[in-house]
């Protein structure tokens, strides 16, 4: 894990995203077990030996590319852990290719106590559901979000980046990357430079050298500042993709102003491109009827009121920006 060194020392004390982050662990308190099951991976889903050598960049391309093949990916078993918190959440996350995701859970003692969050995406915008203290909504729309300059409080992007956190990254050949290089640790590692309306952002993988599984991943922004990272372990290939994805994946967001979060998800199970698995309505944002609707949009340009409902077109829906990150 890169070291928070690389960080600012210190960043504006913001009492509405410090209540934020406090809210998504509180949501967590009810009882229940305080550490995920962890698989037993068989022999014969151990990722294969991929390189023999350093590779190339057009090698280590044509590798992860494999990932091109998942056009869906979903699961109905998962847990969600934090040291910070005292109980875990189950629940299930759906992603369809492009920018379509959605996480929902419930506290894992039990079903019956209610989605404890709720966070999804859509070619349109995004949004965060809280159930405690009050519910909340926070949402932003992904073209005035990615145009907006200045701090970005309580996200600093969208949950779409989770599916590069589960391991489904392409390599863009027409934009520039810095390696393969071998680290003092002999792994890979491989820095993309990537577009987006705010400056250039890093995308840094660092890729096992036999495998060539990505173990983990790192993104920073056009100032260099680190925002957010991932680990991942436990992968299991998948031959009807040529491609092996994590099974237990450790997060953490560094939102410009206000604390971090930090998480992780063990996912038992995978379905891969089944279109049965995934409803209609997956991607809808949830109905803002009886919950406070934040604009995230409007929170980040410092406005003290930022609350209204989303305004959500699904006919309009325009694919906007680089979909690296939205």
């Amino acid at each position: 894990m890169q070291s928070k060194n690389e960080r600012p020392a210190h960043r504006p004390f913001c009492p509405a995203v410090i209540c934020s982050w406090y809210v998504l662990f509180l949501v967590f308190s009810c009882g229940g077990a305080t550490c995920a099951p962890r698989r037993k991976l068989l022999s014969e889903l151990q990722p294969p030996r991929v390189f023999s050598g350093v590779p190339t960049l057009d090698e280590v391309a044509a590798h992860i590319n494999h990932s091109l093949a998942v056009e869906s990916l979903s699961s109905a078993t998962v847990i969600i852990s934090s040291p910070e918190l005292v109980a875990n959440l189950a629940g299930n996350l759906k992603w369809r290719r492009t920018h379509d995701f959605s996480l929902v859970a419930h506290p894992a003692v039990s079903r019956m106590l209610g989605t404890a969050l709720a966070a999804g995406s859509n070619e349109e915008m995004f949004w965060m559901q809280l159930q405690q203290p009050s519910p909340t909504l926070y949402f932003a729309r992904y073209d005035q979000f990615e145009s907006q300059l200045g701090p970005r409080r309580i996200l600093p992007f969208s949950p779409l980046w989770l599916r590069e956190a589960l391991g489904v990254v392409e390599l863009d050949m027409s934009l520039q990357h810095q390696g393969p290089v071998v680290r003092p640790d002999g792994k890979l590692e491989l820095v993309s430079y990537i577009p987006l309306r705010r400056g250039i952002y890093q995308r840094v993988l660092v890729i096992a050298p036999n495998s060539g599984v990505i173990e983990e991943t790192y993104i920073k922004d056009q100032t260099g500042r680190l925002v957010a990272a991932a680990q991942l372990a436990e992968h299991e290939f998948y031959p009807e993709i040529s491609w092996s994805l994590p099974h237990r994946v450790q997060i953490q967001l560094y939102p410009d102003e206000g604390p971090d979060l930090a998480f992780t998800m063990d996912i038992d199970k995978y379905s891969i491109n089944s279109s049965t698995v995934i409803q209609a309505d997956a991607f809808v944002p949830p109905n803002s009827v009886g919950l406070t609707t934040v604009d995230l949009v409007q929170l980040n340009a410092g406005h003290a009121n930022a609350t209204q409902s989303p305004a959500y077109r699904t006919t309009e829906a325009q694919a906007i920006g680089f979909s690296r990150f939205r």
